[in-house]
């Protein structure tokens, strides 16, 4: 029979204590941060409650000069996609949880960290086809085809339109007095 001195023991003891101090500080750490998160996500779930009331009308943009207004959806319709980032970010992904679209990742994520400035950007565009499409009507360039008048004969009256009237009125020519 192999006999251990007392302090062998004692140190067996003190590790076996150790670990035991640890666990229960692991555990108290794990209680805390699970009591932050649920206390994280409630706030979370109060200021959307708060944006995404019955008097919800949109997001405002400052646009130029003016403030917009746009409304993308629904407010519970909003709500229940936004509920968590996780639904934004899980668009962009495969079943393994590999990015599948780079690109439209990192432009959505792009505009949602500067939507003034795509607001902006598109308004600009905007307006700029609006002036190029008034440009082009205020110098009356028409592109369309031309076609000659219709000529209707019947019974030795010979009917023209004419496209633009003249200044004395209707005229009415007899083929017969010629």
């Amino acid at each position: 029979m192999d006999k251990q001195p007392l302090e062998s023991r004692e140190s067996s003891a003190n590790a076996d204590n150790n670990e035991l101090i640890e666990y229960r500080q692991y555990l108290e750490s794990a209680k805390t941060q699970e009591e932050q998160a649920n206390h994280k996500r409630q706030w979370f779930v109060k200021k959307s409650d708060e944006i995404f009331s019955t008097e919800f009308k949109g997001f405002k943009f400052n646009v130029g000069d003016n403030d917009v207004v746009y409304t993308p959806g629904s407010a519970s319709e909003l709500k229940k996609a936004q509920e968590t980032p996780l639904n934004f970010v899980n668009k962009f992904l495969d079943s393994n949880g590999y990015l599948k679209d780079a690109e439209g990742y990192h432009r959505s994520l792009a505009i949602a960290m500067n939507p003034e400035k795509f607001a902006q950007f598109f308004y600009e565009q905007g307006k700029s086809q609006a002036t190029d499409d008034v440009i082009r009507k205020t110098k009356n360039i028409n592109m369309s085809e031309r076609t000659a008048p219709e000529v209707t004969t019947k019974s030795g009256l010979q009917v023209k339109s004419v496209s633009q009237p003249s200044s004395r009125g209707l005229k009415i020519k007899s083929i017969k007095r010629s």
